[in-house]
């Protein structure tokens, strides 16, 4: 009878929530935990800190998580008998960073490559933030049974444990060889160390392994990062796990030709180069093995709902109000700014960047450095942008993309997939045409994805006194764009599916003024270059921040004392609570059992104007339904209901 009673109760409040739009969990973040103890590095995870780290699963086969990671079988014909599994979990201790990798596999060893990959083990990179330059070098982490000759050959004997390569020394060397690395000099061991343990016998079919675990430490200082800082650390990272089964015929092995190659990735497939995105590894010393549930990681960037706005005009003008509303979306590009790039959200400032090519030989100094704003909300099932650009030479030369005036934004298409099973990334790029309008480039082009304009449309208006030349004769003022992106030609379901939006934007600045000493251009990007590279912003379409409409259509303050609900509800053991200020106040929460008992109190401090959330940790409250309320200095009270199952 208590039993249903408890479903009925959980049936009639489920019944009574209201909507609370939810962002999906980020797949491309984990939190490192940091412990008090220290660990040691022997391939065992005998400590018990390991036990209470977060972890993540990388399978060949699966869907991966969100928006780098894949799998493939690197050319090899045949499906793997054994595909990868394997568990990572992640912690810090004082200023390292502990990675551990449980792979299982029944065959372990080493071969050769080039060619398919034959051998066990793992090629990533971690980014390095010691360095001023952005976008963030990668500093390769090469650590497997390779038997190459420029790697160990002796990985390939019986029982041989993996050998160390990439950018910090091969197995020839205890020092970081390469003089252009902060890090030269150092010996491997103060930079990342790793031992590995077997449970099995490598280089020999005639027993059957069971996996492999590797236990990393990277000392973080020497990367640039600080896992002390109170206000929290962001660490770029990725792995691939290179897995090669049954080339070791010998023995118990009867089964003849059954070779087969798999290789399954956390966002990122290789050490150097492009590699489609990173794991954000978040760290904060109040976060550590005991702390309860980790915080939830947010999205770099929230797009606007439109709410009873109408949609734009659509010619290329930043006219609406809509545009000119205080609480739109918006981004600042400027080449040679910094500190527009430092202020970019979370790690986002480490892959975005610029480059100058050089133009008839020289790259002359910039001259005129675009400034632009980006402006995005989406209404329905349309992402707009808007693009207010100041540029002093408008241009066009089609045939060469480093002289282009325009930009190129990316967006992931949710519904298609490439061979490594990763989302493929829309280039759409619009430049300057000779008279003055949008002219579709690379996927918008004629013969690009988008040929027939479905799925994309952008219309370009030049501002008051701007002409378009080759020669800078004319001092221009800039130009306006708008974009509209109809979401369900990009794999979005009707509604805006689970509305996040991975995203990119590069703006173009060629300025020819007939000079050889002058003639210059630019390119300066957000998040990510162009599809392929990394990595791209995590944004949310957010229901619930809506740019409000006042009766004149003139825009107003959205925000007022507003409770939208907690999220997961239900939930066990934390939740987050979240609601909107019309003014900075000081808030509290408390909570009360159904006998409205106060149960719990949490005083929130001094909150700013806005939408705000909050956490709250019911692990010492028994399982049922809970009343909370908010209260401000000014005693308004907003009220929610929310049930906790253990």
């Amino acid at each position: 009878m208590k039993n249903k009673l408890t479903i009925a109760v959980c049936m009639l409040f489920m019944i009574s929530l209201t909507a609370f739009g939810q962002m999906i969990k980020r797949t491309d973040a984990i939190w490192a935990r940091t412990t008090s103890s220290p660990i040691t590095v022997d391939g065992k995870l005998t400590e018990p800190a390991w036990a209470n780290a977060d972890s993540i699963v990388v399978m060949y086969g699966q869907d991966p998580g969100l928006p780098g990671s894949g799998y493939n079988t690197d050319g090899w014909a045949l499906q793997p008998s054994d595909p990868i599994h394997a568990t990572i979990k992640f912690l810090v201790y004082q200023d390292s960073l502990y990675i551990a990798i449980v792979c299982n596999d029944s065959s372990i060893g080493g071969g050769l490559w080039p060619g398919p990959a034959k051998w066990d083990g793992l090629l990533g990179a971690i980014l390095d933030k010691s360095v001023a330059s952005r976008p963030l070098p990668r500093r390769e982490i090469f650590y497997g049974w390779v038997a190459e000759p420029w790697a160990d050959t002796n990985t390939a004997h019986v029982g041989a444990l993996p050998g160390y390569f990439g950018a910090y020394g091969g197995s020839r060397t205890d020092t970081v060889t390469d003089p252009n690395m902060p890090q030269y000099g150092l010996l491997k061991g103060q930079v990342w160390d790793a031992v590995t343990t077997v449970k099995g016998k490598t280089n020999d079919d005639s027993v059957i392994d069971t996996s492999w675990t590797t236990e990393f430490k990277f000392n973080l200082n020497a990367f640039g990062y600080n896992p002390t800082n109170a206000g929290g650390e962001i660490v770029a990272w990725n792995t691939c796990i290179f897995d090669a089964d049954w080339q070791w015929f010998t023995g118990a092995d009867t089964v003849k030709n059954r070779f087969t190659i798999n290789k399954a990735w956390t966002q990122g497939q290789w050490g150097g180069g492009d590699s489609y995105n990173y794991l954000r590894i978040f760290i904060r010393p109040d976060v550590t093995t005991s702390s309860g549930t980790a915080p939830t990681v947010n999205s770099d960037l929230t797009i606007p709902s439109a709410g009873n706005y109408s949609a734009p005009t659509f010619d290329g003008t930043l006219t609406d109000p809509v545009w000119s509303n205080p609480n739109i979306g918006t981004l600042k590009l400027k080449y040679g700014d910094s500190a527009i790039r430092s202020a970019y959200p979370q790690s986002l400032s480490y892959t975005s960047g610029q480059y100058q090519p050089s133009v008839n030989g020289a790259t002359n100094p910039i001259f005129d450095a675009n400034d632009a704003t980006v402006k995005y909300f989406y209404k329905g099932d349309t992402l707009y942008l808007g693009f207010d650009v100041r540029d002093g030479v408008i241009e066009s030369v089609p045939g060469q993309p480093d002289l282009w005036d325009g930009f190129r934004v990316t967006i992931n298409d949710r519904g298609a997939r490439n061979g490594d099973s990763v989302q493929i990334t829309r280039n759409l790029t619009f430049i300057v045409d000779s008279v003055g309008q949008a002219m579709r480039m690379e996927d918008l082009s004629s013969t690009g994805w988008d040929s027939l304009g479905e799925a994309v449309q952008v219309k370009l208006a030049l501002k008051d006194g701007s002409t378009v030349d080759t020669m800078g004769t004319d001092v221009d003022s800039g130009y306006t764009a708008v974009m509209k992106i109809a979401l369900t030609k990009l794999g979005y379901p009707a509604g805006r599916g689970d509305g996040v939006v991975f995203f990119g934007v590069t703006m173009f600045d060629g300025d020819l003024v007939g000079d050889a000493n002058q003639d210059c251009a630019s390119r300066v990007w957000f998040a990510r270059e162009s599809g392929g590279k990394q990595a791209s912003a995590w944004m949310w379409m957010d229901p619930n921040t809506v740019m409000a409409v006042g009766r004149n259509n003139s825009p107003v303050a959205p925000f007022e004392f507003k409770l939208y609900g907690n999220y997961p509800n239900p939930f066990n053991p934390a939740t987050t609570i979240k609601f909107s200020l019309p003014a900075k106040t000081h808030v509290t929460l408390e909570v009360f059992d159904i006998l409205g008992r106060l149960v719990a109190e949490q005083d929130l401090g001094v909150r700013e104007a806005g939408t705000q959330t909050v956490q709250f940790d019911a692990s010492r409250l028994a399982s049922g339904v809970y009343n909370y309320r908010l209260r401000t200095a000014a005693n308004q009270m907003v009220a929610g209901r929310m049930l906790l199952l253990k």
